[in-house]
């Protein structure tokens, strides 16, 4: 789905994202809306919190039912999950504010990404690069005009555990995410995949 519209927003993006993930990753993400937030904290109170995207990457769901038993009673992985903050253009003087929103939504997952439709020749890459290299959030870069170009620039560093603390306030604060960790958690009970519900099942509804 290209967007043919120079004027998009920030939101218009998500959809492209979750197109991209589960296409090129087999991801099953979720969007993770601010507006179903607690608003005990204030206007913006939450802006560094909620990432926008988060995604899970189920390690064993294609896997023989006796490896996936063997998996559950052990300490093996079963899924990843994966983070996203979204941003329509990072710029030489964005680039810190963006980057460290992203450190402090994303850094609990296995990989964490700052995502952005366009960063211009002005030395933010290296910036990125440098950043990346210190605090492990990865970059991609997402293709407006044809959602499938579009490319891990700089890939997260693994995250081996997940800051479950983290999670829990996020749950805490967010029915979107508490919702994303319930198919979560489900997964790991049962080793089966929630096959409806996601976000990218609304997409394929739109299509339609």
């Amino acid at each position: 789905m290209p967007l043919k519209k120079m004027n998009y927003t920030e939101a218009d993006l998500y959809p492209l994202l979750i197109e991209y993930l589960g296409t090129e990753y087999n991801l099953k993400c979720d969007r993770i809306n601010e507006k179903f937030s607690k608003k005990g904290k204030g206007e913006n109170g939450n802006k560094w919190l909620h990432p926008d995207i988060v995604a899970l990457q189920a390690v064993t769901e294609d896997w023989n039912s006796l490896v996936k038993t063997c998996v559950q009673s052990g300490d093996a992985k079963m899924a990843y999950l994966w983070s996203f903050e979204v941003k329509k253009q990072i710029s030489r003087s964005t680039v810190r504010q963006y980057f460290f929103q992203a450190v402090s939504n994303s850094s609990w997952a296995n990989y964490g990404y700052l995502v952005s439709a366009s960063i211009p020749d002005d030395g933010t890459m290296n910036e990125l690069r440098m950043l990346s290299a210190l605090h492990g959030i990865g970059l991609i870069i997402l293709k407006t005009d044809n959602v499938i170009d579009s490319q891990i620039m700089i890939p997260a560093a693994f995250r081996a555990e997940v800051d479950w603390c983290s999670v829990n306030r996020l749950v805490e604060e967010n029915v979107d995410m508490r919702l994303f960790i319930q198919k979560v958690a489900s997964y790991y009970k049962s080793g089966l995949l929630q096959k409806t519900g996601w976000s990218n099942d609304l997409l394929k509804v739109e299509s339609n």
